[in-house]
């Protein structure tokens, strides 16, 4: 599947659909912009014996598309660049020994699309909704050697997302900070068959907060 001509025509169509089912008042409080953000990651599932997971930092950035559906309730497609990692612990083999630590990183592009409820007169908002995953790359990492484990890994997932954003105003533009948390929905490998081309267990999924900071500049008629 080729991942970067997909994601435009699916961010692409999604937007002009909602062109098609908004009202034109609504229509009017299109916008778009940029975001970056972090993330702090994990990774949750089975364990392998004498192995533990630990939580690392990423980056996220990409695009929004915002547009009003009604009065406080609007809808934002946001094609994204996510990198996701995870340390992986290992127990000494032997007494007396020194734990291994790995690093698994992940590169997505991402799709979330968000409902945002607007509250204190535009100024916060609450913000919920999904997202669909296409896995670029994945990447074992540690003890002087990367691997590249992609093949181990599922090449869609979904997860679904749930955050809170304050509103700043700048003349025509609105500047964002918004804090979510995102939860894997679905398994990140195959199943057992996974194992051996490197995966770590047959059932992973991820988790983690992301904070990101955007801009929206209206666009259309106002």
């Amino acid at each position: 599947m080729n991942t970067r001509s997909l994601v435009p025509r699916v961010s692409c169509a999604l937007l002009l659909a909602l062109g098609l089912t908004v009202t034109p008042s609504a229509a009017r409080a299109a916008a778009i912009g940029a975001q970056l953000g972090i993330n702090r990651a994990a990774l949750d599932g089975d364990t392998p014996l004498n192995t533990a997971y630990t939580d690392k930092a990423g980056v996220v950035t990409g695009l929004q598309g915002e547009i009003g559906l009604t009065d406080g309730l609007s809808l934002s497609v946001q094609p994204s660049f996510d990198q996701r990692k995870a340390g992986v612990l290992l127990a000494p083999a032997t007494r007396g020994g020194s734990t291994t630590e790995l690093e698994l990183s992940f590169d997505y592009v991402s799709v979330p699309v968000v409902v945002k409820f607007a509250k204190a007169a535009g100024r916060t908002y609450v913000a919920g909704g999904v997202t669909v995953d296409f896995l670029t790359a994945a990447t074992l990492s540690g003890q002087g050697s990367d691997r590249d484990v992609k093949s181990a890994f599922n090449s869609t997932g979904f997860g679904a997302l749930l955050g809170f954003g304050v509103v700043f105003p700048a003349g025509r533009t609105r500047l964002t900070t918004e804090l979510r948390f995102v939860q894997g929905i679905a398994n990140m490998t195959p199943g057992t068959a996974a194992e051996a081309a490197g995966a770590l267990a047959p059932r992973l999924h991820s988790n983690g907060w992301e904070l990101i900071v955007g801009d929206l500049l209206p666009v259309g008629r106002h």
